[in-house]
């Protein structure tokens, strides 16, 4: 039992509720896996399997209960090589009261064990969580890796760069074992020791397939996961920046494994996002960490976020983080993810440990802390701290299980496991009774440990490997095993410790569903030799053992690609937003509506036959034209872009309006404070220099999003249809949208008889109905998108299916199901967001003036079975009306109230309101010409936002480009970043950009655009915030 006092307490002490390991292994030879379990304070225990789910306590006898002050993770490891099992505990000392050191206890063989961490060298003294062992090296020992923790103090709270200088009893370690000595290499090898690591668990496995193993650690709070890529010389290049754009932010445990099976293994990390929305709304999460963040990243730490991270391995280069469209991002206080075929049906499925004893992130607590520590001594306020402990409120939670099917995750909690709440710290899976099934262990906190037994027995087939391999590495860790069966492979390798502060046995585990019959079975050795074994016998456990002289396996297949596109450096231009934040404005809303550039035309201004390029820019940076000569580019002086160097320009585009032949530019004007800067902009071209005109257009003050020319009329000029997005300071406003009829001499009115008011973000004119007349299809957000028939001169809207309001971005003609005829493809906000969590129907938006102060707020409330509540905490809604804080005195008294006990019924009724109904990316399928069926798109569209198509022939087929993301959300919703590209033939047939040659797409797309040059054509990629990018092709 953990017990408080005024020194021991999680006020002195962070991690004092973070509970203990577990760890299972065979320890007396009888191929029953035994148990160990980690006592914080106190004894340690050890269970003797005695079969039938039996155990024995051999605890006292077995000389294992430790002396260390504070235990933390364990890890069974045969440290001698004698076969034996022997137990290695972590432990901190030399905080608080806190004496001892990690323990190292030698399994004598007979039922008895001797402590000898000193002779190995493994008798680390310092704030430690966890030891994970493998061969980094490749020499056939086993090493080991130590994650350690930090503490808040003055000195860890400074810049990033804290990590390089190593900081004793606090870094975490690298422990090179030179026969049988354990040697600390942690600086050569490259590996941070810094005072700002918060280490908190670590995965090891071969992350990018080249059969050296790699390093992901978890740190706490502000400091950055690492990501250790093997150099394979003994040292490390930590490349998170490279291969991560989004990771939790409070990482706690993790877990490693192929769960989508394509060869390569993904990674879990673990956070604290509450799922009830009590929970929610009473703890503090990242609505409250914009401030934070941007001070965070001028430290020179990454963006970070609240919520578990799913991150999928794409081919070892970079990984997909996919947690919110799988549904597993908020599983409350979370300390052990565990990957495993829980049911033999060949797919992983992930258990979750949960709960902790009380929540320190508790709001109310917070206030209450603050105001009442005013005053008083330090040595009284912390007496006074530690009586106050009992009303930071209990965060008891249910453990959770997922099923996994290669796809997506679907909870079973309820279902396979108890929904009821726990403590639970350490998780293991193990097959304790021998019956072909994986069990559940968890030690839990001031609780008795748990076991759940599980009853799947016979319903599925399996296979249990167990290795033999050199002597100096026994159990074969670090050994990968391929099973191949009914035209599948399952990719699984050998690693013990995982999770939270726990390790697993020694053997792996595949469930082969109704099959029976296994094809072959390929198994890779540390040494990256391997053996092919054929057609094992399937309900058994194999063991397998290590012959010399194997071949080595072949990894650079894996890495083979189609290389279609080369880089290259054309073109030096890079976006950068101005520092205008929407958020200071309008504390309510959910994303920005001032970030929308770059703008982008291409056009043929000095008529070579060769397409020239204009990019518009934030404000305080000049827009500039780029004139191509086949062979390169060069800058065009336009002084009148300077002049305008003010405006913010969201679109552009080419068009000859005064019909003298040559090119003129129309430039949609983005978000500004200042009405002057606030209007579109059209530009004459005169010989190539361009001269912006007054009075052509009209000077209306919108956030103007697109603008695309058709001479719809057909009176034989181009008339314009501007798309208008938003009113800066006012989310909610729908905004009109009109046609600029041409007189045929550049001068525009507005058509009377074409009206929408809505929120557009792209349109385009296609001729939909092939009557040779093109037709004006348009995107919108909080509305669906719409379809106008061009009937001579006359634009009729075509009825849509229903329930199609969503976050449209962009839309684009296309033959998806290469049936013949296109079909009309729509980029919305996709199913990887914060606004699909508990999405049981549509998201709301509420827009009313609320607290009649003159200015109107929208409020976004979501449905959660049957019931709508706001979106936003009690402190964000105070910040923007005041009357909040009034009603609600603390955040327990708002949490868990209705949108409609919020704001009232009466005031919502008053208000105007807007749904969305559809987050997924789709096609209107085009059958015989009619469009009245909706169909998404696979999961891997709807990663993120789509904001862009480009249709492009490649090897003399039609294929479609991809890309999207977006940054411009709030905290609560992190950053959408997952949309890594795509190259798309047909609905069944794509994949991501970066087989091809193409970077992956970690930024956000504004557009993607090809022109020709003299001997090839030219992919062109504009990101906003980023660097545009060159492809030949």
């Amino acid at each position: 039992m953990v017990t408080e006092d005024s020194e021991h307490n999680i006020i002195n002490y962070i991690y004092y509720y973070n509970g203990g390991g577990v760890a299972a292994g065979d320890i007396n030879s009888d191929d029953l896996p035994d148990l160990f379990f980690v006592a914080n304070t106190g004894e340690n225990k050890l269970f003797i399997n005695k079969g039938n789910l039996e155990f024995e306590d051999i605890s006292e006898q077995a000389n294992i209960q430790g002396n260390a002050s504070w235990n933390t993770g364990v890890t069974m490891i045969d440290i001698n090589n004698d076969g034996l099992l022997d137990i290695y505990v972590c432990a901190v000392s030399g905080l608080l009261d806190f004496t001892g050191h990690n323990e190292l206890f030698i399994n004598n063989g007979d039922g008895t064990f001797t402590e000898d961490a000193k002779s190995y060298g493994l008798d680390f003294k310092g704030y430690s969580t966890q030891s994970y062992f493998f061969d980094y090296d490749k020499d056939g020992d086993l090493d080991v890796y130590i994650v350690n923790h930090a503490v808040h103090t003055n000195l860890s709270h400074g810049r990033a760069d804290l990590r390089n200088d190593r900081t004793a009893n606090v870094g975490d370690v690298l422990l090179r074992n030179d026969n049988g000595k354990f040697t600390d290499v942690s600086d050569s090898a490259n590996i941070y020791g810094g005072i700002n690591g918060y280490g908190l668990s670590a995965s090891i496995a071969d992350f990018n397939n080249d059969g050296w193993d790699d390093i992901y650690v978890c740190n706490d709070f502000h400091e950055d996961d690492y990501y250790y890529i093997n150099n394979q010389d003994g040292t490390f290049k930590e490349s998170l920046d490279e291969a991560f754009t989004t990771i939790s932010r409070f990482s706690m445990g993790s877990d490693a494994a192929d769960i989508n099976g394509n060869g390569y293994q993904d990674l879990i990390t673990l956070d604290m996002l509450p799922k009830e929305e009590r929970v929610l709304k009473e703890t503090e999460g990242d609505d409250a960490m914009f401030n934070m963040q941007a001070h965070l990243k001028k430290l020179g730490y990454k963006d970070q976020f609240s919520r578990n991270m799913l991150q999928i391995n794409q081919t070892g280069d970079y990984f997909i983080e996919t947690a919110l469209l799988n549904k597993v991002a908020d599983t409350d206080w979370s300390w052990a993810p565990l990957f495993a075929d829980f049911n033999n049906d060949t797919h992983q499925d992930l258990f979750i440990s949960n709960g902790i004893l009380r929540r320190p992130n508790s709001l109310d607590f917070k206030k209450y802390v603050s105001s009442a520590f005013k005053g008083r001594e330090e040595s009284e306020g912390l007496e006074w701290l530690y009586n106050s402990i009992d009303k930071m409120p209990s965060g008891k939670v249910a453990n959770e299980i997922f099923e996994g099917n290669s796809e997506i995750f679907k909870n079973q909690t309820g279902n396979w496991i108890k929904n009821e709440p726990q403590l639970s710290n350490g998780a293991i899976y193990v097959d304790l009774d021998l019956d072909g099934d994986l069990d559940l262990v968890t030690n839990n906190f001031n609780q008795a440990a748990s076991i759940f037994k599980n009853t799947t027995n016979g319903k599925a087939n399996y296979l249990d490997l167990k290795f033999e391999y050199k002597s100096t590495n026994k159990e074969g860790v670090g050994s990968k095993a391929l099973v191949y069966s009914n035209g599948k492979s399952q990719l699984k390798q050998l690693y013990k410790s995982r999770g939270f502060l726990s390790s697993v046995e020694a053997k792996l585990h595949f469930g082969l569903g109704k099959t029976s019959k296994i094809d072959s079975v390929k198994v890779i050795w540390p040494n990256n030799e391997y053996i092919v074994i054929k057609q094992p016998e399937a309900n058994a456990a194999l063991n397998v053992v290590y012959q010399e002289g194997g071949q080595i396996y072949d990894y650079s297949k894996n890495k083979e690609k189609n290389i279609i596109f080369k880089k290259e450096d054309f073109i030096n231009f890079t976006h950068k937003e101005d520092n205008y934040n929407d958020f200071a404005e309008e504390k309510l809303i959910p994303y920005k509506v001032s970030t929308l550039g770059p703008a982008f035309a291409l056009g043929d201004i000095d008529d070579n036959g060769f397409e020239d390029i204009y990019i518009g820019n934030s404000v305080g940076k000049p827009a500039i034209l780029m004139l191509n000569n086949g062979l390169s580019f060069e800058k065009s002086d336009q002084p009148e872009f300077i002049e305008d160097i003010n405006f913010e320009d969201n679109s552009a585009l080419f068009v000859d309006v005064d019909n003298d032949g040559d090119l003129d530019l129309y430039v949609a004007s983005g978000a500004n404070k200042s009405p002057k800067y606030k209007t579109d902009r059209l530009y004459l071209n005169n010989n190539g220099k361009f001269t912006k005109k007054e009075g052509l257009v009209p000077e209306d003050q919108f956030i103007t999003s697109t603008v695309i020319a058709y001479d719809y009329d057909a009176d034989g000029d181009q008339d314009l249809f501007i798309g208008n997005y938003s009113q800066l300071g006012n989310f909610g406003l729908m905004v009109d949208s009109y046609i600029l009829v041409n007189n045929g001499s550049g001068h525009f009115e507005k058509d009377q008889n074409f009206k929408l008011t809505s929120k557009v973000t792209d349109a385009k004119w296609y001729d939909i109905n092939e009557d040779g007349i093109k037709d004006l299809i348009i995107t919108t957000e909080w509305d669906h998108p719409y379809i106008f028939i061009n009937e001579e001169g006359k634009l009729r809207e075509m009825k849509l299916p229903n329930e199609l309001n969503g976050l449209w971005q962009t839309v684009t003609m296309y033959d998806f199901d290469k049936d013949g005829d296109k079909d009309i493809l729509f980029g919305n906000w996709g199913l990887n967001t914060k606004f699909n969590l508990n999405f049981d129907g549509p998201l709301m938006m509420y827009h009313s003036d609320f607290d009649r102060n003159g200015v109107e707020e929208s409020i976004l409330a979501y449905n959660n079975d049957g019931k709508y509540y706001p979106l936003n905490t009690k402190d964000e809604l105070s910040s923007q009306m005041n009357v909040i804080s009034k009603i609600f005195t603390d955040h327990k008294s708002m949490a868990g109230k209705t949108i409609e006990e919020v704001i009232t019924k009466g005031s919502l009724k008053q208000a105007k309101s807007y749904k969305v109904e559809t987050l997924a990316s789709g096609y209107l399928l085009n059958e015989n010409g009619k469009f009245d069926k909706f169909i998404p798109f696979d999961k891997d569209f709807q990663l993120a936002p789509i904001t862009s198509f480009l249709e492009l022939q490649l090897k003399n087929e039609n294929q479609l480009v991809v890309g999207g993301n977006s940054f411009r959300v709030n905290t609560y919703h992190g950053a959408y970043s997952a949309l890594k590209g795509l190259l798309v033939k047909g609905k069944d047939r794509y994949n991501f950009v970066s087989e091809f040659g193409i970077e992956p797409f970690h930024d956000q797309i504004k557009k993607i655009e090809s022109l020709k040059m003299k001997s090839f054509n030219l992919l062109i990629v504009v990101s906003n915030d980023g660097a545009l990018r060159c492809y030949s092709y």
